[in-house]
């Protein structure tokens, strides 16, 4: 399998705002393992659109205030900032700012097929995952099925 090119998102920021407030969608394919077990690098990708009025269990891409694009799960919002945190993660983010979310997952594809937020399925995970005491199980377990590495 060739290797795709690799582009940083810095690069592209102004691009991609300007896309979102255009009211367009931008594909993105996530690197890393924060968002396993449900967005899996080099399978999957996720449309990314203006964020709108985020709720929690939304998908957000936003950017840190070192500059790193994230695209983790709001968990909770206190404040008037929201709690965010990889579905691979035990370990919250706390006090991101509405201005730092740049926009919010509408559907991921998978294989060629579309998955929505608002699928029965999806909507199951999330209420499943949202739990840490399930994703502590499922990290335990992972580990034991698979001689001890960490998921991802």
């Amino acid at each position: 399998m060739a290797e795709r090119e690799r582009f940083r998102l810095a690069d592209f920021d102004d691009t991609i705002r300007e896309v979102l407030d255009s009211g367009g969608e931008f594909t993105l394919f996530p690197r890393g393992t924060s968002m396993l077990p449900l967005i899996v690098q080099d399978r999957d990708s996720v449309a990314l659109v203006k964020a709108g009025t985020l709720r929690r269990g939304d998908i957000a891409f936003y950017r840190r205030t070192d500059g790193e694009f994230v695209l983790h799960r709001i968990i909770g919002e206190k404040d008037g900032t929201f709690t965010m945190c990889g579905d691979n993660q035990l370990a919250p983010e706390y006090g991101i700012k509405p201005e730092q979310v740049i926009a919010r997952v509408e559907y991921l594809t998978r294989k060629g097929k579309r998955i929505s937020p608002k699928s029965l399925h999806y909507r199951i995970y999330v209420l499943l995952w949202k739990s840490f005491f399930i994703r502590r199980v499922y990290f335990r377990l992972w580990r034991l099925l698979n001689g001890g590495k960490k998921t991802g």
